[in-house]
C-alpha cells in the first residue's frame, strides 16, 4: 500500500481536533466518530463504575451522552450536514454496538473491583 493510500493517524487526529476540517473521504470522518465513541465509552464505563452508577439511569445516560456528543462532533464541531452521512440515525448507529460493549465491560469490571 502506498503512502497516499494509507491512513495517516496523526493527520486524521489533527483534522479531528481542528474545527471545520476538510474531509476528502467521508469514511475517514466516520472512522474518527467510531474511535471517538470507543474512547468515550471506556471513559464513561470507568467513571460509572467508580461513582457507582447503577441500573437503567446509567444506561440511558450513556446512550444520551454518546449520541449527543457524536452528533455535535459532526454537525457543530466539523460543520457537516448529517444528511451527507446518512442522517441522524446513521451517525447514532456508527460504532454504537461495539462501543456499548466496551462501556458495559468497563462499567461492570470497575464497579465489581471497587464496590464488591
Amino acid at each position: 500500500m502506498s503512502k497516499s493510500q494509507g491512513v495517516n493517524i496523526s493527520e486524521t487526529f489533527k483534522k479531528a481536533i481542528i474545527k471545520n476540517s476538510t474531509w476528502e473521504d467521508k469514511d475517514e470522518l466516520l472512522d474518527v466518530l467510531y474511535w471517538g465513541r470507543q474512547i468515550l465509552a471506556l471513559i464513561l464505563g470507568i467513571t460509572w463504575g467508580i461513582i457507582p452508577f447503577k441500573g437503567l439511569l446509567g444506561l440511558v445516560a450513556y446512550v444520551g451522552i454518546t449520541t449527543y456528543t457524536g452528533q455535535m462532533f459532526v454537525t457543530e464541531w466539523q460543520g457537516k450536514d448529517d444528511e451527507e452521512y446518512g442522517g441522524f440515525w446513521e451517525l447514532a448507529k456508527e460504532g454504537f454496538g461495539t462501543a456499548f460493549a466496551t462501556f458495559m465491560v468497563s462499567w461492570i469490571t470497575v464497579h465489581s473491583l471497587i464496590h464488591a
